[in-house]
């Protein structure tokens, strides 16, 4: 076992002698485990060392026989100096930290607390008392914290835009991040009121947050310190703070999100007033000009050259009918959540053959194939079955080259058909696919006509009867249209 060392070739005069009962005392005290004492003179050599400092510092005893604080320790020699100093000038120095390494590598530091002792005027031996107590653990345990409490801190500064702890509405502490929304310093916003940052039409509903302790995500309006309004989610908790229980509330500032909803339900709000206004409105000169134009075909008076622009007038009138159609049911899909579906029986296969057979008139040249299997017997809204096979095949037509065919085929099961319409085009961009059927969405190949509405209200058609539509597309492949219906509308 380590002895203490005690130089008592440097012994002076014997000092008045102790109570023989004190002995043993003084024994265990200069023994005892954790806490190393020492004695040093004024040229820091060491003339006692307890057997607990010996067991700390890992040094033999004979290590410091005669030997200076510096030789027998290099590594804490630089940061013990200076208070060596201060002690020989009289000042008792109590619980003073120090850091580094007896006579190991800098990178395996240890900390301490250090205590010294100047040796009283008139002593013996000048010097000091030394008591060196291991404090590594503590220190680690307390770095580990800090380490934490930023790892904390950093979770906190990307997860929401600030935050502040509180103590019945009065401010305890509040982050850099959040002070710095409301235009302030967390110093301002110690010790007010929480209420000094919210709104006047919003204090109401924190208030009634904060006192039945809600903890779920809610909307409110911050104030700021120049007195600007901003939108903000609030999201509160219970934690511990101290001994303390107070309310941590989380911020986020929702002011770019509420100003984007706010201008797409203005700009929604404006397009459907629009295009209910113009589908409504411009029906009954369309109307007026579809008669005239009717009359004009039937009277047979026109020659070769007007009945030309008279069928042209009449293509186009068309077109507009259709464009309003789209519009009164995109208005439709819009404002009362769908296009409504008045189902009834019918075979869709006869549906079908009527519209193959319109298209086979008004393009002579193209080549149409059906293919047709199964029972086909549904009950289904026939006028808006009709609409989408009407878009489904005339989209097909427009988006391949004159010389390929058009095949659509229709093959019944027993919980419901699947139609498919394909054509030989260029494959559908993969960047487009994902929009394809979203509203006033119109392909890079898409000509000038149409209004971008087709595939949107074909969806719309399908969703109404509780079916689903997918494309296909691809190289070699061509693109593919694939719809499934039920064999029987919902509510049938």
């Amino acid at each position: 076992m380590a002895q203490p060392v005690l130089h008592r070739s440097h012994a002076g005069p014997q000092a008045t002698s102790l109570a023989e009962e004190a002995l043993p005392c003084l024994g265990a005290l200069l023994q005892s485990t954790g806490l190393g004492l020492a004695f040093v003179d004024r040229e820091s050599r060491f003339h006692f060392v307890s057997t607990a400092l010996i067991a700390l510092s890992g040094l033999p005893g004979t290590s410091y026989e005669g030997r200076t604080v510096a030789e027998v320790w290099p590594g804490l020699a630089p940061a013990l100096m200076p208070l060596f100093q201060r002690a020989l000038a009289g000042e008792s120095i109590q619980g003073a930290r120090v850091s580094g390494t007896f006579c190991g590598p800098p990178g395996n530091a240890r900390h301490f607390r250090l205590s010294l002792f100047p040796a009283p005027a008139g002593a013996q031996r000048p010097g000091m008392s030394l008591m060196l107590e291991d404090d590594t653990a503590r220190v680690s345990r307390e770095l580990a914290l800090s380490e934490s409490e930023e790892r904390l801190r950093n979770l906190v500064a990307v997860s929401c835009d600030g935050y502040c702890l509180h103590e019945n509405g009065i401010i305890i502490e509040t982050s850099p991040a959040l002070a710095q929304l409301l235009g302030t310093t967390p110093e301002d916003m110690a010790g007010q009121s929480l209420m000094r940052w919210i709104a006047p039409e919003s204090r109401e509903t924190v208030h009634r947050a904060m006192t039945r302790r809600v903890e779920a995500p809610y909307e409110a309006t911050g104030l700021r310190a120049d007195g600007k309004r901003l939108f903000l989610e609030l999201l509160a908790r219970q934690v511990e703070h101290g001994s303390r229980s107070v309310r941590m509330a989380a911020v986020w500032d929702i002011s770019a999100r509420k100003a984007a909803e706010e201008a797409a339900n203005r700009a929604d709000t404006f397009r459907e007033q629009l295009l209910g206004v113009v589908g409504h409105d411009l029906r009954s000169p369309l109307h007026a000009i579809q008669l005239s134009v009717g009359a004009l075909q039937r009277g047979g008076e026109l020659d070769e050259n007007q009945a030309r622009q008279v069928t042209h007038v009449a293509i186009a009138t068309r077109r507009m009918e259709r464009m309003i159609h789209e519009l009164l049911d995109y208005t439709r899909a819009r404002l009362a959540g769908g296009i409504p579906v008045r189902p009834t029986p019918f075979a869709l296969d006869r549906l079908l053959e009527r519209v193959v057979d319109q298209f086979q008139v008004s393009h002579p040249t193209r080549l149409i194939v059906t293919k047709t299997e199964g029972d086909l017997v549904g009950t289904w809204d026939e006028s808006r079955l009709g609409q989408l096979l009407d878009n489904l095949v005339g989209n097909a037509l427009q988006h391949s080259p004159e010389d390929t065919p058009v095949e659509v085929r229709l093959e019944g099961k027993a919980d419901g058909i699947n139609l498919s319409v394909r054509n030989e085009g260029a494959p559908v961009p993969l960047e487009e696919r994902s929009t394809l059927f979203e509203p006033f969405k119109r392909g890079k190949r898409a000509n000038g006509d149409g209004l971008g509405l087709g595939l949107y209200i074909v969806r719309q058609i399908a969703s109404a009867h509780g079916g689903r539509i997918s494309v296909e597309s691809g190289t070699g492949l061509g693109t593919r249209f694939v719809v499934w219906l039920p064999r029987h509308a919902p509510g049938c």
